[in-house]
């Protein structure tokens, strides 16, 4: 049975201003447990913050930067029924580690979904698309 990105993405996507302090993005990326947020304005989708782009500016005063200031502008896209072969080529020609899917509607352009490697390594794993829900701990941060 061929695999299907709708079959393993994570939907929703976390996002940001333009404004958003680095610092902001990095809590938003550890709350959302993800490795890239979609920085938007009021025209839509507009750039991506990864954890590369905020690591390459820990050493820069990030304290003072936006996401503007490290986003890189092209957002790369797939689409749901694309297989994860494709989503897997894609990443690996773009030299990104996820690829968002793109909201079609008339209006500013939203991501409503993710893939990432992570979701493509749990495939080559034969795991469940969605990784189970953590045990309650006790003493465990919420």
């Amino acid at each position: 049975m061929t695999k299907l990105v709708r079959d393993y993405m994570k939907i929703g996507a976390p996002t940001c201003t333009r404004e958003t302090t680095l610092d902001e993005v990095a809590r938003i990326m550890a709350r959302e447990n993800c490795d890239a947020i979609v920085v938007m304005d009021e025209f839509g989708a507009c750039g991506v913050v990864s954890q590369t782009n905020l690591v390459r500016a820990f050493s820069r005063n990030y304290e003072l930067m936006t996401a503007e200031d490290v986003m890189n502008d092209q957002i790369v896209g797939i689409a749901p029924d694309s297989t994860l072969i494709a989503a897997a080529n894609m990443m690996e020609y773009e030299g990104v580690h996820q690829l968002f899917i793109m909201r079609e509607h008339p209006g500013p352009s939203r991501p409503s979904a993710i893939i990432t490697m992570r979701h493509i390594v749990r495939a080559m794993a034969e795991l469940p698309a969605k990784a189970p829900n953590a045990p309650n701990m006790p003493n465990a941060p919420k």
